[in-house]
C-alpha cells in the first residue's frame, strides 16, 4: 500500500542530503506504523511502540510526529497519495478513453480489495472510527477523497446526466466498492462459492456507470 518516499526539496528546488535523510526517516516511521496497525491493530499503535519496532529512541519519532493525531493523518495522506499515484499511472494509458479509464479504476480497486493488508488497514480505521473522533474525521476524509475521484471520472464520461444523478451514482459506485472490501474479507470458503466473481462485479459496475 505504501508509496515510494517523496524527497523534500529546498527553496531552490534541490534536495540536500539532510532533507533526503529526513524523508527516509519519515517514510520508515510511516511504514513501521502501517505494519503495526495492520498486524496488531490501532490499539497497539503508539509513538513509543513505533520507536521500539524500529529500534530507535522515542525522540526520533516525536521529532517528526509530535502526537498520534499527526501520525494518523500522515498515514491516511500517504495512503491516498499511493492510490492516486497508482491510478494516475494506469489512467495515463487511456488519456482519451474515459470509459476505459473508469473501468481500469474500478478494476484496480477490486484487485486492491483482494489484498489482506489493504482490507486490514481499512478494517482497523473503520473499527477505531466508531469511538475515536480523530479516526472518524479521517474516515470521512477517505470517503470524500474516493467519492471525488469517482465523480470526476463519471462527469467526464457522462456529461449527459444531471449533477444530482452524477452525485448519487458516484455515491452508489463508491458504496459498492466499499461493500466489496468487506465481503472479500469474509474468507476463502465463502468467496470460492462464486466463480469468476471479479469479472461479474466489473460488468455490474460498468452497467451502472453507463445506465
Amino acid at each position: 500500500m505504501r508509496s515510494a518516499p517523496k524527497a523534500i526539496a529546498s527553496s531552490n528546488g534541490k534536495v540536500t542530503g539532510s532533507q533526503r535523510r529526513s524523508q527516509l526517516r519519515i517514510d520508515a516511521i510511516l511504514e513501521s506504523a502501517q505494519d503495526i496497525l495492520i498486524n496488531e491493530g490501532f490499539h497497539s499503535l503508539s509513538l513509543r511502540k513505533i520507536a521500539q519496532h524500529m529500534g530507535i529512541s522515542n525522540g526520533n519519532v516525536t521529532y517528526y510526529f509530535p502526537n498520534k493525531k499527526v501520525l494518523l493523518r500522515a498515514l491516511i495522506e500517504d495512503m491516498l497519495t499511493h492510490y492516486d499515484t497508482e491510478f494516475e499511472n494506469e489512467a495515463a494509458k487511456f488519456p482519451d478513453a474515459p470509459l476505459t479509464r473508469i473501468n481500469a479504476y474500478f478494476k484496480y480497486l477490486i484487485n486492491d480489495a483482494r489484498s489482506a493488508n489493504s482490507r486490514n488497514f481499512f478494517y482497523q480505521l473503520w473499527g477505531l472510527s466508531t469511538h475515536d473522533p480523530i479516526a472518524a474525521e479521517l474516515r470521512e476524509e477517505v470517503y470524500t477523497h474516493f467519492y471525488s475521484q469517482v465523480l470526476i471520472q463519471l462527469k467526464a464520461l457522462r456529461p449527459d446526466i444531471s449533477d444530482i444523478e452524477l452525485k448519487n451514482k458516484s455515491f452508489l459506485l463508491m458504496s459498492l466498492v466499499e461493500g466489496i472490501n468487506v465481503i472479500l474479507g469474509s474468507g476463502d470458503t465463502f468467496i470460492h462459492q462464486f466463480d469468476n466473481i471479479d469479472t461479474y462485479l466489473e460488468k455490474q459496475i460498468m452497467a451502472l456507470v453507463q445506465a
